[in-house]
């Protein structure tokens, strides 16, 4: 019994952790006066609209801003991300050339299921150079995680951009997930990096990155 109470005590206390944590970052976050340079805007999709195709709203305002930004010439190549059926990243991509993108810029990522995902695979792409610097455009409450995602994947210069930086700070139902999702991406992450040492095939293990 006592090891089962030492168990969710550590659970109990990362939850509230990562909860404290990601609530500061979105309290007192503040958007650099300087707009972001980087090789490349890697937009992470939210939702699908709500009869399952076009864009959700948190997924239209994450690509409005990364498209505010792809204009502004911080990057000129934009990385749609996200799975679904049908795929997200389609419906961002359709987006994106309809406010004029050329279709050679955007590369578009269309099997993820979860951060982690939308991370491992853009690494896939030979297109990007992890070593260069990548503006990732996500909402404030995600940045952290998503952060820390692209650079368990390998990219080693990430560049966090919210799409809500002057929203005001609330605890929302998104916030309050993050507390439980963020020990979760910790420990797939180390779970799926254990099977990479050991050369388990990919295959073997994406699936519990969902």
């Amino acid at each position: 019994m006592t090891l089962i109470r030492w168990i969710l005590a550590i659970c109990v206390l990362a939850v509230w952790g990562a909860l404290i944590g990601t609530a500061l970052y979105v309290a007192l976050y503040e958007a650099p006066e300087d707009a972001p340079t980087g090789a490349a805007i890697v937009v992470l999709a939210g939702s699908a609209g709500k009869d399952g195709t076009g864009l959700g709203g948190e997924t239209q305002e994450r690509l409005d801003a990364a498209l505010a930004l792809h204009q502004s010439g911080a990057a000129t190549l934009l990385v749609v991300t996200g799975g679904g059926t049908p795929p997200v990243a389609e419906a961002m991509r359709d987006v994106a050339l309809a406010a004029g993108i050329a279709p050679d810029a955007i590369l578009v990522e269309n099997q993820s299921h979860s951060t982690l995902q939308n991370a491992l695979f853009s690494a896939d792409f030979d297109r990007l150079d992890k070593s260069a610097p990548i503006i990732v455009v996500t909402h404030r409450y995600h940045l952290l995680r998503a952060h820390a995602s692209f650079r368990w994947a390998g990219f080693s210069n990430v560049i966090n951009h919210a799409a809500d930086p002057d929203a005001p700070f609330a605890v929302t139902r998104s916030l309050l997930w993050e507390a439980i999702k963020w020990p979760l991406n910790v420990l797939r992450a180390g779970a799926a990096s254990a099977a990479m040492a050991g050369n388990v095939p990919r295959e073997d293990y994406l699936k519990y990155l969902e």
